[in-house]
C-alpha cells in the first residue's frame, strides 16, 4: 500500500497514476479517500488523481499527537514530493477544503487552481464549536454509536439510505475513538480569512443547498476573499458532500474547470 512519512505520520493515499496533470483531493470529516471514488473514475485517465487519508482517518496513523489543517497540507505535500509532482489542483470537500487553502497558502507556486466543497475561511463561533463538540464527543464516547452514525450520514451524505449504507458500514465496524485528535483540529481551526487575498490562482466552489455546516453566505465570503477567478455553484438536493449524492454535477463542474485551467 502506498504511504508517506511526514512529521509523526504514516500517510495512506491511493493514486491513479498516469502521466496526466495531477489533481489532489482531501475527504470531509469521517470519511476517507474513497468518497472520491466517482471523481476518479470520471477524471481518469485524463488526469491523475491523488486522494489522500487525512490523520485519524482511513489507513493513515499518527501518533495522536494534537495536530492543525497546516500539518494535514504538509502531509499532502510529502505525498506529491514523494511521488515528484510539481503542480496540482488541490481540492477537498469540508475539512479537505480547509486543507486544499493551506497547501495552496504554503507552496503558492505549485498550485494551479482550487476545488473547494463546502468549506470556509473562517473559524467556528462559540456556538459553533459548542455543537460540534457535543458531536464529537457522543461521537468517541461510549454510547451506542447506531442513532448518531444515522443522524450525521442525513446530515453530512444527504440523499437516501443507499448512499448512508457504505458509510455507515464503515464507521459501526470501525474504531470511533480514532478521530478524537481530528475532532479536536476541525473544532478548533483557525481563521485565515485575512489570508485568502494571497491565493491568486483559479478557484471553483461549490455548496449543496442542503448543507447544515456552510451556508451560502459563508461560501459567498470565501469565494469574494481569494485572490483569483472564482466560480461559485450551488448544487441544488445536496448536502454536505455533494460529489457523494450528486457526482455526474460535481464531476461536470471539475472537468469543465479543469478544462479551462488548460489542463
Amino acid at each position: 500500500m502506498p504511504f508517506v512519512t511526514s512529521a509523526g505520520a504514516k500517510v495512506h493515499f491511493f493514486d491513479s497514476e498516469g502521466t496526466g496533470p495531477a489533481v489532489v483531493l482531501g475527504h470531509a470529516f469521517l470519511m476517507d479517500h474513497e468518497m472520491f471514488a466517482k471523481q476518479v473514475a470520471a477524471l481518469a485517465p485524463k488526469y491523475r488523481v491523488i486522494s489522500i487519508d487525512a490523520r485519524g482517518h482511513g489507513l493513515t496513523e499518527h501518533d495522536d499527537s494534537a495536530f492543525s489543517f497546516w500539518d494535514l497540507a504538509r502531509d499532502a505535500w510529502a505525498v506529491l514530493d514523494r511521488l515528484g509532482i510539481d503542480r496540482v489542483v488541490v481540492g477537498g470537500a469540508g475539512q479537505g477544503g480547509y486543507t486544499a487553502l493551506r497547501m495552496a497558502l504554503l507552496c503558492p507556486p505549485r498550485v494551479d487552481g482550487l476545488i473547494l466543497l463546502g468549506c470556509s475561511a473562517r473559524a467556528y463561533s462559540e456556538v459553533q464549536r459548542i455543537g460540534y463538540r457535543q458531536v464529537t464527543d457522543a461521537w468517541t464516547g461510549t454510547a451506542p454509536l447506531a442513532a448518531i452514525a444515522k443522524m450525521v450520514a442525513g446530515l453530512v451524505i444527504g440523499g437516501d439510505r443507499a448512499d448512508h449504507q457504505p458509510w455507515l458500514a464503515k464507521w459501526l465496524s470501525g474504531d470511533r475513538e480514532r478521530v478524537a485528535a481530528a475532532a479536536d483540529c476541525l473544532v478548533n481551526v483557525d481563521d485565515i480569512t485575512d489570508l485568502l487575498g494571497d491565493i491568486a490562482c483559479p478557484a471553483l466552489l461549490a455548496r449543496g443547498a442542503a448543507d447544515p455546516a456552510f451556508d451560502h453566505d459563508t461560501m459567498d465570503a470565501l469565494a469574494q476573499g481569494l485572490g483569483g477567478r472564482v466560480e461559485f455553484h450551488t448544487v441544488e438536493g445536496a448536502a454536505h458532500t455533494p460529489n457523494l449524492t450528486h457526482a455526474r454535477e460535481i464531476d461536470r463542474l471539475m472537468l469543465e474547470f479543469l478544462a479551462r485551467l488548460g489542463r
